[in-house]
């Protein structure tokens, strides 16, 4: 499928540039240029567009107010900040509003790349609903409490960035937006970094303050009480499967790198729940088809709105950027033998790890483990399954203050 992509920015010979750079990629990309956001919405007007690759600074209409109107009008569309400035609260403020940064010179590769990588997830996605809530949403909602004891613990002069570290990993909606930010082009890093503390530590104390003030304003403080206690049952679940996934790649003997992603994944591997709030009146309709508390939250998705939250996060942070084996895992963790696998991997640990947090007996019974057997009796893991279980059931209990 052909995509169709809108290029933005006030300076002809940028646009002239961004000709002579992407002329070999006529047959695969239907290219239009605009130099105002004026002329950038006249042509959705008119055009069927998939991207836009907007200017941050320009005269008239900025990068900022014309990503706010296409988010409004046409919410499917992927939006991409490209920008030769470094303007912290620009960079706070154009998060909610843009899925992807780039950082003036970008070379040919690089942009082919985000803008490759951040669509062909919709060829697996034929589905209508789901895009329009995915690029509809501009910011997460989060743990109001947590937001408010990260403030109060980060204005202090001798601040742990470790217990910082610890409470934010608390809030699924916080981990995802640090992540972004810190691994965009805007910081110039020579890796990628999955590691929250990692994150913390080159973001410093004043970005991400700012950061969490900013994102205080979408808290699920904005929602009524109710949503607002099924917001932080995520989070304190999210936090256990992390320690528990964490737990089983130790027993594993898994490297650093797949740790991280091992951790990451489950921290997020639930957030696309929190996304779904957004959705007008889903959370009452959830809780009238469960009266019983016996149905899965992902049945429940899927009779009311025809997706699971697997894929409303997994398509959201995938996006974004973050990890491939991270999105995989959460794009499956309730339906891991829909890819193929050799080993161990994050989605297995993942996929194990959530139904040991689910498992509502106290000794452990295979039988009545919510997993995917055929899929784990193809990596050799039955037998495994009682002694993770052994070595993780401590983490069901765990104190989250």
């Amino acid at each position: 499928m052909k995509i169709s992509i809108l290029f933005v920015d006030d300076d002809r010979d940028v646009i002239d540039g961004y000709k002579r750079m992407l002329f070999s990629m006529k047959k695969e990309w239907e290219q239009f240029y605009a130099i105002s956001g004026e002329d950038a919405l006249k042509i959705m007007e008119a055009n069927k567009i998939d991207v836009i690759v907007s200017d941050m600074k320009m005269p008239g209409m900025d990068g900022t107010t014309l990503l706010s109107k296409v988010m409004e009008l046409y919410p499917r569309v992927l939006r991409i900040i490209l920008s030769g400035h470094q303007d912290d609260i620009k960079i706070i403020r154009s998060t909610t509003l843009a899925h992807q940064f780039l950082l003036k010179p970008c070379d040919t590769n690089q942009l082919m790349n985000v803008i490759e990588n951040a669509f062909s997830l919709r060829t697996n996605l034929e589905n209508d609903k789901l895009m329009s809530i995915l690029n509809g949403i501009g910011q997460l909602p989060a743990i109001p409490k947590l937001y408010l004891e990260i403030e109060e613990l980060m204005s202090s002069p001798d601040v742990s960035l470790e217990r910082v570290s610890k409470l934010i990993s608390k809030d699924p909606a916080i981990t995802a937006k640090i992540l972004q930010t810190v691994n965009s082009a805007f910081f110039g890093l020579p890796r990628r970094v999955t590691s929250l503390i990692d994150s913390l530590n080159f973001l410093g104390t004043n970005t991400i303050k700012s950061i969490i003030l900013y994102l205080q304003s979408f808290s699920s403080a904005n929602y009524p009480p109710e949503t607002r206690v099924y917001c932080e049952a995520v989070g304190s679940h999210s936090l256990q499967v992390a320690l528990t996934a964490k737990e089983i790649g130790k027993i594993e003997k898994k490297d650093k790198q797949l740790m991280d992603d091992i951790y990451i994944a489950g921290i997020l591997h639930d957030i696309g729940k929190i996304i779904l709030l957004q959705v007008p009146g889903y959370y009452k309709k959830m809780l009238i088809l469960n009266t019983t508390g016996l149905k899965r939250s992902i049945d429940i998705e899927y009779e009311l709105l025809g997706v699971s939250h697997e894929w409303v996060g997994a398509y959201l942070l995938g996006i974004w950027g973050l990890p491939k084996s991270v999105i995989e895992a959460i794009a499956f963790h309730h339906s891991p033998s829909k890819i193929n696998e050799s080993g161990v991997t994050a989605l297995s640990i993942l996929h194990v790890a959530n139904a040991f947090v689910n498992y509502k007996g106290d000794k452990f019974s295979g039988n009545e483990l919510d997993v995917d057997f055929s899929y784990i009796g193809n990596l050799d893991l039955i037998a495994k399954l009682e002694f993770w279980w052994d070595s993780t059931k401590k983490f069901k209990e765990i104190d989250n203050e």
